[in-house]
């Protein structure tokens, strides 16, 4: 793997840190050309499918402005759009309600094994917009290896993953890692 993630901690500030970009880039690395799910879709978008050339590479987006932006750069990216049904602020209150968390999926990513599966959408930190808990309880629910989510640095998603992931394998900064 041959990646200058400096370059993109540069121009992108206030994602992921040079060693989560690392940590994620390296888990990708192992399993390719393998099976990789992210939950977001944006600037670091391109890294993850060169990691993984030759294997599938599938994201998940919510936002239509962010689907034409990175396509239009990028036109063979495989991206599905999704809708978040729920808001950050009600966090507390559906916490045990799984048939609200369940995102609706497409089938063919409810039958694909996925060797990774990064969560890393939706955006999360404000309360009026959505938060990533039907995201880590979606994945929770996938058949995969290897689960990350970013930002678990917040409460929201350190109390989600903890709930219905479990407690982490790994942690890199923000990062939580859970190996299935």
């Amino acid at each position: 793997m041959d990646v200058d993630f400096q370059k993109l901690v540069d121009s992108n500030p206030g994602n992921c840190s040079l060693g989560e970009y690392q940590y994620i880039g390296n888990l990708i690395d192992l399993h390719a050309p393998g099976n990789i799910l992210v939950f977001g879709i944006g600037y670091d978008s391109p890294y993850w499918m060169d990691i993984n050339s030759g294997g599938k590479t599938l994201f998940l987006e919510d936002s239509t402005y962010w689907i034409q932006k990175v396509k239009s750069r990028n036109p063979t990216i495989m991206v599905e759009e999704i809708t978040y049904t729920t808001k950050r602020r009600q966090w507390r209150r559906i916490i045990d309600q799984p048939e609200k968390l369940q995102l609706s999926l497409p089938r063919a990513v409810l039958e694909t094994f996925w060797d990774v599966v990064f969560i890393d959408a939706p955006r999360g930190n404000k309360g009026r917009f959505p938060g990533r808990m039907q995201s880590i309880f979606s994945a929770s629910n996938l058949n995969c290896k290897h689960i990350l989510a970013h930002d678990c640095n917040r409460r929201v998603e350190r109390i989600y993953f903890q709930r219905y992931i479990g407690e982490p394998t790994h942690i890199v900064d923000k990062l939580f890692h859970k190996v299935n």
